[in-house]
């Protein structure tokens, strides 16, 4: 009686324990025999970005560099250094003394070229009138005549000096050539200064906006042009550029390519692109590195991949295993494009819109092998039902 009440107890676990895995069964997805369950990717197609990863350079947008136009010793420095100054600001006096006696002496002498002229001018007003009467001999009048223009040449010419004379006497004050951030001063109060120096006594550099110098090599400036005239590359011609420094920070306003240089440079087969970006509170200063991100277009209908299903081998060959209509593990070569981000590849050739791309236990699979896809949502749903199972 015993054994079989053990055996009709161990009969209705079995039949239990069936039923129980057939409704679980009935719940899963449908696998073939054998089939191992692998992660997928549909390929899809849509507008993206082109955007091209470039490093350079900050250079100032105006740079000027004050130097004396007039020899004198320095007197007064009137501005503060690494200070903003305004264009026409004056910047330094040099001592004026030389140069107002030369004002001086250049106004006496043109005073007196002007009052040589007037009797001169009067005698030769006369001997025009005599010759018509013939009371002078046309050679007097001739000579009266060069007089007169010989002195009114003088006064032009005293005239001339005096003029230079107020212009180097107002070349002892330096001004500001443009608005910008001044630098150190090079030369100090008591200095002998000349015109035409080597030495600049300070340098003006005007930060915002500021240039970014850029470089791209000639093959991806080509395709980029061959794209464009193609069709195969859309652009407004606003390219935007994102500037990141050198510890990846991105920098918080966004500049834009201001123009691209015509011709490559020959020691580094770069082509050199500038772009101007707003630098309103002077974070970037002349001569830091910089990376930068120009979205130059727009690539239309673009196939886009996850880099998950992406395998490169070791000699150059880039290939993805797929899904195919049969559910058959297949391996497709693939010619890859731009990189849009850390997870996302655009196909050039290879793939096409809605193909299954295995992004999971590539390691395991092989060709021909049968496999149960799974997508994301499904995966989602899964562990969501996992989660709730747990949770009861």
């Amino acid at each position: 009686m015993h054994k079989t009440n053990l055996k009709k107890y161990l009969l209705s676990s079995f039949v239990i324990a069936s039923l129980s895995l057939t409704s679980a069964c009935g719940k899963a997805p449908q696998q073939q025999h054998g089939a191992m369950p692998v992660d997928i990717f549909e390929v899809v197609q849509k507008d993206v970005p082109v955007i091209s990863h470039l490093s350079g350079r900050a250079n100032p947008t105006r740079k000027a560099e004050v130097r004396p136009q007039v020899s004198g010793i320095l007197q007064k420095r009137l501005f503060e250094e690494g200070a903003i100054v305004q264009q026409g600001q004056q910047l330094y006096q040099i001592d004026p003394s030389i140069y107002e006696n030369n004002v001086k002496s250049a106004k006496a002498a043109y005073e007196s070229a002007k009052a040589s002229l007037i009797p001169l001018k009067r005698k030769a007003e006369r001997f025009a009138s005599l010759l018509q009467d013939k009371a002078v001999s046309k050679q007097t009048y001739d000579e009266a005549e060069a007089a007169y223009l010989a002195a009114k040449a003088a006064v032009q010419s005293a005239e001339a000096s005096l003029n230079k004379a107020n212009i180097d006497l107002a070349y002892t004050k330096v001004y500001a050539p443009i608005t910008g951030t001044i630098s150190r001063s090079n030369i100090t109060e008591g200095a002998l200064v000349s015109a035409g120096q080597v030495t600049p006594l300070t340098t003006i550099q005007q930060l915002d906006p500021i240039y970014v110098d850029l470089g791209q090599t000639a093959e991806e400036y080509i395709a980029l042009r061959q794209n464009l005239t193609t069709g195969k590359l859309l652009n407004d011609g606003k390219a935007k550029v994102s500037i990141f420094f050198s510890n990846g920070i991105k920098y918080k306003h966004e500049g834009t390519v201001e123009f691209t240089e015509v011709s490559v440079d020959e020691t580094t087969g770069m082509v050199n692109l500038r772009a101007i970006v707003p630098n309103p509170e002077h974070v970037i200063l002349p001569g830091i590195f910089i990376r930068a991100e120009i979205n130059q277009g727009i690539t239309p209908n673009a196939l886009l991949v996850t880099a998950e299903g992406v395998i490169r081998e070791a000699n150059g060959t880039t290939y993805a295993y797929i899904v195919d209509e049969k559910g058959l593990v297949a391996k497709q070569k693939l010619e890859l494009g731009g990189q849009i981000d850390n997870n996302t590849y655009v196909v050039l050739r290879g793939l096409k819109v809605g193909d299954k791309v295995i992004t999971s236990n590539t390691q395991k699979i092989r060709v021909g092998v049968p496999v149960t896809p799974i997508d994301a949502k499904m995966k989602a749903a899964m562990q969501l039902q996992q989660m709730n199972q747990q949770k009861k």
